[in-house]
């Protein structure tokens, strides 16, 4: 089981950009959880990138685990039945997502204002290892997970990159956030969704981050203009 720190571990703690789109591995404040708690509770979305959405839209529930205080893991390859979060609120308290209380939380629940960390790339990869390990006692190297997760982990971070640019200053109005990202989304689609199907392959995506600062520069442009 793979170990990783916690400046390697996180994307953003405190104030997570509403230009990143939810993603696995987001942690979210205040948020209800019927089932599972009558008080709101802070959890970690588990489900996958790619299960997450019908197309561009959030399924109506995700599924998440609840955070709570946890001591300091120093052996990753124990604590299989939780996610280690360490320094979690940058105040030296360690948590961890705990796998054993898999539930599901409305979409409406988990908006961005509430999110408080983000992982990174490698952070969900290593998410993901654990998840499986927990299910299935079977230990998977982090490596196949970046295979298959490689073009979804890319597009979040394409569609952040764009929204950032597009909107500037008004990256902070969820609103402009939500159209911003629907027309990232119509981009990739456009010339028969060439883009998109660029996305599968890793080899190409330098290029369509290239692409994807100029024609987001270039309308950002036209929005100034």
């Amino acid at each position: 089981m793979d170990s990783i720190d916690a400046d390697d571990l996180y994307e953003e703690r405190g104030a997570v950009s509403y230009a990143r789109p939810l993603l696995q591995g987001d942690v979210f404040a205040d948020v209800q959880v019927p089932g599972l708690s009558e008080a709101p509770l802070t959890v970690q979305i588990v489900t996958h990138p790619c299960s997450m959405r019908r197309g561009t839209d959030l399924n109506d529930r995700i599924q998440v685990v609840p955070v709570e205080a946890y001591q300091r893991v120093n052996d990753w390859a124990g604590h299989v039945r939780v996610m280690p979060l360490p320094d979690l609120h940058e105040d030296g308290c360690h948590h961890a997502a705990k796998f054993v209380d898999l539930s599901a939380a409305a979409a409406g629940e988990l908006s961005v204002d509430k999110r408080i960390a983000s992982l990174s790339q490698r952070g969900i990869l290593v998410l993901q290892q654990r998840l499986v390990m927990h299910s299935t006692r079977v230990e998977m190297p982090v490596a196949v997970f970046r295979e298959q997760s490689a073009p979804v982990l890319a597009e979040a971070e394409m569609q952040e990159i764009w929204t950032e640019i597009v909107l500037g200053d008004g990256v902070d109005d969820l609103a402009e956030v939500v159209v911003a990202g629907q027309q990232f989304q119509d981009w990739l689609d456009e010339s028969g969704r060439r883009r998109r199907n660029d996305l599968k392959s890793e080899a190409n995506h330098a290029s369509l981050r290239r692409a994807v600062r100029e024609e987001a520069t270039r309308r950002r442009s036209a929005r100034d203009a």
